[in-house]
């Protein structure tokens, strides 16, 4: 019975795919970036080509946030060991517009994603997920882009994911984040916390639920883009798929307001033959951009023929 209730929950073809042995790949993808024609400005689809880092038998990628710095253009992104199941952060620079083999530039003894990088008092900073350590990790960029060093781990005993930049200040970074619903890991809710600085260093606030409810849509997908009208990248997952599609909303004071165009993976697939991506996709849950190029992050089904003789 638990077996047919997880089926129903994907949806019978999804579930049937899993149940043979078809597993959820994630890997990374972007394009040029051409201005008044984003991903979120409501254009075709059809018309953008797409470069993918493709999966190996190793690993697949997901969570890809392009940072730009002294003229390169450099993706971090977290890189899922397929044996053992964790994820480091790894980066792979994109600037001559083809995806390098990602190199390991943090590592520790648990999974982390999400590396959402950001300036602040002259020094380049990461707080990547770290939500199996039950920690808030910071880090400092000492050569950009391969070498970095913790310099702090905060909130210790939450479980904190997905954490971006709200707001930025001479002496302090707002940052919302989520928690998982203790219930259904696909819901979630809003979080806050804030970075301040203190006698030389830098230390954290904790500022509790930023929302009331757990949803499908209370995650984010990627920086705020943009200045004069921000938006923010909301993933929205389904009850049976995680990162289904991302929500561009217009910022509110304290959280995402108004949708304004939601990329949904039926737009790639309407192009799949003509777009560079070549599949079809179950989902797309992550956004960033540089002044050249937009990366996303797509998810597709592959045969795994080893699949229950690993169980």
């Amino acid at each position: 019975m638990q077996l047919i209730r997880k089926i129903r929950k994907l949806g019978w073809k999804l579930g049937f795919q899993k149940l043979v042995g078809y597993e959820a790949i994630f890997s990374c993808a972007f394009c040029d970036r051409e201005y008044g024609k984003e991903l979120y400005k409501g254009n075709d689809i059809k018309d953008k080509v797409f470069t993918v880092l493709p999966h190996t038998k190793e690993y697949w990628y997901a969570d890809p946030l392009v940072w730009e710095k002294d003229g390169k253009d450099v993706v971090f992104l977290e890189r899922m060991d397929r044996r053992t199941g964790l994820g480091c952060i790894a980066c792979s620079d994109i600037s001559d517009g083809s995806w390098k083999e990602p190199v390991p530039v943090i590592e520790e003894a648990y999974h982390m994603s999400f590396p959402m990088c950001f300036e602040w008092g002259g020094e380049l900073l990461m707080i990547p997920e770290t939500e199996m350590n039950q920690s808030v990790n910071l880090y400092r960029c000492v050569e950009f882009p391969y070498r970095w060093e913790k310099i702090g781990e905060f909130l210790k005993g939450r479980k904190l994911v997905d954490s971006i930049v709200w707001e930025k200040e001479d002496d302090k970074v707002s940052i919302l984040a989520s928690v998982y619903d203790p219930g259904d890991t696909f819901y979630t809710r809003f979080y806050r916390y804030e970075l301040y600085k203190k006698e030389g260093g830098i230390d954290v606030r904790d500022g509790g639920n930023g929302s009331d409810s757990y949803t499908l849509r209370s995650r984010m997908a990627g920086p705020v883009i943009g200045v004069k009208e921000p938006l923010v990248p909301l993933q929205r997952s389904t009850s049976g798929i995680y990162g289904y599609s991302v929500q561009f909303c217009e910022k509110g004071e304290k959280l995402p307001d108004k949708q304004i165009k939601e990329l949904l993976p039926a737009s790639f697939n309407g192009a799949e033959h003509h777009n560079g991506i070549g599949r079809k996709l179950l989902g797309v849950h992550t956004y960033s951009q540089s002044s050249r190029f937009e990366v996303i992050d797509i998810q597709y089904l592959v045969y795994n023929k080893n699949k229950w003789r690993k169980k």
